[in-house]
């Protein structure tokens, strides 16, 4: 202990605390001012995925699109993210759902339930839509981790079709 520190302890602790205030605040300027390229530097050392988010898109059909009566393609692809079988927990990867005319509960499970919710637990990236009533239909296509929950922060798209 040095004798500073013997004869005020309590002005040594305080000057230390002052002193590290103002570094943290100097270091949050600097970070906050940006000052790098066009790249932000919050993301520097995060690998690709976690510095953009994962995202799914309805790429067939068309939002709008207006089909025959007939078998709907609908196909998915997705940014992100890797798309595997049900099941797998890792860390940046899930599987498609479709909902059609219904709605998800983003905190549950998916259910499969014939009609509405529709399970692609293998990986797959497109799904045949059968027997659509004439109409507008509004299809989501949901990405859900191992055991069918959503993913958080979402990673869903929606179309409306008009089958003819």
């Amino acid at each position: 202990m040095n004798p500073a520190e013997a004869l005020h302890p309590a002005e040594t602790l305080r000057d230390r605390f002052l002193r590290a205030v103002a570094g943290t605040a100097a270091l949050l300027m600097i970070v906050g001012c940006g000052g790098g390229d066009d790249a932000s530097d919050a993301d520097a050392g995060m690998t690709e995925e976690e510095a953009t988010p994962a995202r799914v898109m309805i790429t067939e059909p068309a939002d709008g699109a207006e089909v025959d009566a007939g078998p709907l393609l609908v196909v998915m692809e997705v940014d992100g993210l890797e798309i595997v079988q049900a099941g797998n927990m890792e860390p940046g990867t899930g599987h498609h759902h479709l909902v059609v005319n219904g709605d998800v509960d983003w905190a549950l499970p998916i259910p499969n339930d014939p009609g509405v919710h529709y399970h692609m637990g293998l990986a797959q990236t497109e799904f045949t839509l059968e027997d659509l009533p004439p109409g507008e239909h509004r299809i989501i296509a949901v990405v859900a981790d191992g055991v069918h929950i959503p993913l958080d922060p979402p990673v869903a798209d929606t179309i409306t079709v008009v089958v003819r």
